[in-house]
């Protein structure tokens, strides 16, 4: 018997498949509702092959029954299997508490440098003083992701702590594919990191290209969350008054819209030494301290809003405090450069 010349049975056929075939495009681990659509639709038509093979076939009613549990015992095993997956894969499950870190050295009020077995650097910085107070220490290649640190601080004049990627005198972002950061974290309470502070993605920038001199070099934020101050609460996102910019737009994405904005820094450190450049923030109306940041999709709508990056130095997960005594812990923190977007 020839299953195509089925006629009923090949539209089923064709139909299920583009199904199958749109969804395995687009489908990610964390993204359930999909896996679990691919798995019943491939279970559908493995289910009515069988029984147009067995149609024509000798065999008992009982043993044509026995055979397609089978086929369906095994196709829910793979739905399982793929619930598992999307478990382990999401970072708001990965809250387990890590043990057995390595202070991560500093020489005075810096350090920097790669971090063993994996594609991460980290960097240290305070200014003038304070660095004493303050300790970054990393959980090892071989948990939490590859990347989780945690941090400590007393009372530092400007601290940031970060993990992540290093280029150093790198390309345009769109030679890193599509960029995200898995992660999760806990941390200290409100108002124990000064007046200011920042939880998310950090980096810097390098566009010689640019028309406007202050746009040359940028240091930018992603910020998922910080500790509030003595005059806002750490519930509500941080605003004006803290970056000292203007809101030039939003983003929507990850669930939530980021406001952007945008700073000048007059004649302060640097990764080039004293200079005057851009700041670009993208502020999450809504904190979070777990979850996927889409990274490259914050790139993209900055150079629609004319902020040209440029060459990038880094995309690192940072902890920027401006004083206090505080700590921040991440039990999960991973870097991907993926081909395609993932779907929203």
């Amino acid at each position: 018997m020839a299953i195509a010349e089925n006629k009923s049975f090949q539209k089923q056929f064709e139909f299920h498949k583009k199904i199958i075939q749109n969804y395995e495009k687009n489908t990610q681990n964390y993204d359930l509702s999909k896996n679990d659509y691919t798995i019943f639709a491939k279970i559908f038509y493995s289910y009515h092959i069988i029984k147009l093979v067995f149609k024509d076939m000798k065999i008992s009613y009982l043993s044509k029954n026995v055979i397609l549990a089978v086929v369906i015992v095994i196709a829910g095993g793979c739905l399982s299997s793929t619930k598992k997956q999307a478990t382990l894969n999401d970072p708001c499950s990965q809250n387990v508490k890590l043990t057995s870190s390595v202070e991560l050295e500093k020489i005075g009020n810096e350090g920097k440098g790669p971090l063993e077995g994996t594609p991460y650097h980290y960097e240290i910085w305070v200014d003038e003083g304070g660095a004493q107070g303050v300790d970054l220490s990393w959980y090892g290649a071989d948990q939490g992701g590859g990347a989780a640190f945690k941090s400590t601080w007393t009372k530092p004049d400007c601290y940031l702590g970060r993990i992540g990627y290093f280029w150093g005198d790198g390309q345009e972002y769109t030679a890193y594919k599509n960029i995200y950061v898995d992660f999760n974290f806990t941390r200290s309470g409100r108002g124990t990191a000064g007046h200011w502070s920042y939880i998310g993605i950090y980096g810097w920038s390098r566009n010689p290209e640019a028309s406007d001199p202050n746009e040359r070099l940028i240091e930018y934020y992603i910020v998922d969350d910080w500790f509030g101050n003595q005059l806002q609460p750490d519930t509500v996102p941080l605003g004006v008054d803290i970056t000292l910019g203007t809101i030039i737009g939003s983003i929507t994405v990850d669930d939530e819209t980021y406001d952007i904005h945008k700073s000048l820094r007059t004649q302060k450190p640097s990764i080039d030494g004293t200079q005057t450049f851009t700041q670009i923030f993208s502020i999450r109306r809504t904190l979070r301290n777990c979850g996927t940041i889409s990274v490259t999709e914050h790139f993209k709508k900055w150079e629609e809003l004319g902020l040209k990056l440029g060459n990038l130095y880094e995309a690192k997960f940072l902890i920027e405090a401006g004083s206090g005594i505080g700590w921040i812990d991440l039990s999960y923190l991973s870097f991907s450069q993926e081909d395609q977007p993932r779907s929203e």
